[in-house]
């Protein structure tokens, strides 16, 4: 069996556990009748992404069966007015626009239109507003392209919802290591048990569970402010992020470490660095070595079997002059330091001494 028919299979699947338990007749009462569009009209004409939503339906249970009769003759996908619709309650990218392959999305849609329906549900406090499950990338191009966005509506509930949205996520362009942790972390804020995040990120429950702890405990050593001003750093897996998360306390860093940290993400080329060289210049400036705090001792042989010791560190410099070899040397040059100091102050200016 091929990848393409497996990923079917597991959709279906996925699709018919979440949507199993629709009530029909909530269901009925939330779409919006469907329009007179020929296209709609004439189930011959489908596009091949409905065919395949229709697929992922064709195992839901005998009591939905209007429901997959919508969906097969493409009436469940409305068009609404893309600035009726919200994001999804917890964020799972962390920059859609800033993705280099975005524009490009947005461009397939302005000259092809929406092959695939988004999925949202009705906010019930809120007549006329719907919230997404999945789709946010389309929603995206609809609003910027000023077009109706067509959807599936659904009266779904929370786990519902965000079990839809973390099955977009590992069929399309999967998420990032750091992506991961933040969807994680934010379904736990809101009381969400680990079996359900574990399905919301596609992952078995044998071996979901651990994983989510890793997501939850990485991303919760370090503050949010900075992984979103980092962004989805792709290519960054879980070793570095752990990595960089060692150098926080209580999500804090040393007052020299934070201003340090703040003064690359307010220089002039931090915009313009991509995601990945972000996280690996804040990383960089992390894991510095410390200076050393060692002293350096160093002898000085001055000549006539005088030799003066200087002991130096980070912070102070300690000359030594032994008394016998050069007895009132040490007494001359206390007593010449004043004038040493002008003189080193105006060499230090440019002047003649």
């Amino acid at each position: 069996m091929g990848p393409d028919m497996t990923n079917a299979k597991d959709r279906s699947n996925r699709m018919k556990s979440l949507f199993g338990n629709v009530d029909r007749a909530a269901l009925e009462k939330q779409l919006p009748s469907p329009s007179n569009d020929k296209s709609r009209s004439n189930p011959s004409g489908m596009s091949g992404a409905v065919k395949s939503m229709q697929l992922s339906f064709s195992a839901v249970e005998a009591e939905n069966e209007r429901l997959r009769a919508q969906l097969q003759s493409a009436e469940a996908a409305v068009e609404l007015d893309p600035k009726s619709v919200v994001p999804s309650f917890v964020r799972d990218r962390l920059d859609i626009e800033g993705n280099p392959h975005f524009p490009d999305f947005v461009e397939g849609i302005r000259r092809d239109g929406q092959k695939l329906p988004i999925l949202v549900r009705p906010m019930p406090d809120q007549a006329g507003v719907y919230q997404v499950a999945y789709g946010h990338r389309r929603l995206r191009a609809c609003q910027l392209l000023e077009i109706p966005v067509r959807a599936i509506v659904m009266p779904l509930t929370d786990e519902q919802l965000v079990v839809a949205q973390g099955i977009e996520n590992t069929e399309r362009e999967n998420l990032s290591f750091i992506e991961q942790a933040l969807f994680a972390i934010e379904l736990k804020k809101r009381g969400f048990t680990r079996e359900t995040i574990a399905k919301a990120l596609g992952r078995s429950e044998e071996k979901g569970l651990p994983y989510i702890s890793i997501l939850t405990s990485t991303a919760g050593a370090l503050p949010e402010e900075l992984i979103r001003k980092i962004g989805p750093a792709p290519s960054i897996g879980r070793p570095k992020w752990e990595k960089l998360g060692s150098f926080f306390k209580d999500q804090k860093l040393s007052a020299s470490a934070n201003s340090a940290v703040n003064g690359l993400m307010a220089s002039v080329d931090w915009q313009s660095l991509g995601s990945d060289e972000r996280f690996a210049r804040v990383l960089g400036l992390l894991d510095r070595p410390a200076p050393s705090t060692e002293a350096r001792v160093e002898e000085i042989e001055v000549g006539d079997g005088l030799s003066i010791t200087a002991k130096r560190t980070p912070k102070v410099t300690q000359i030594s002059i032994p008394h016998a070899p050069a007895p009132g040397l040490s007494a001359w040059l206390i007593e010449r330091l004043p004038s040493l100091v002008e003189e080193f102050k105006r060499s230090e200016e440019g002047a003649t001494p």
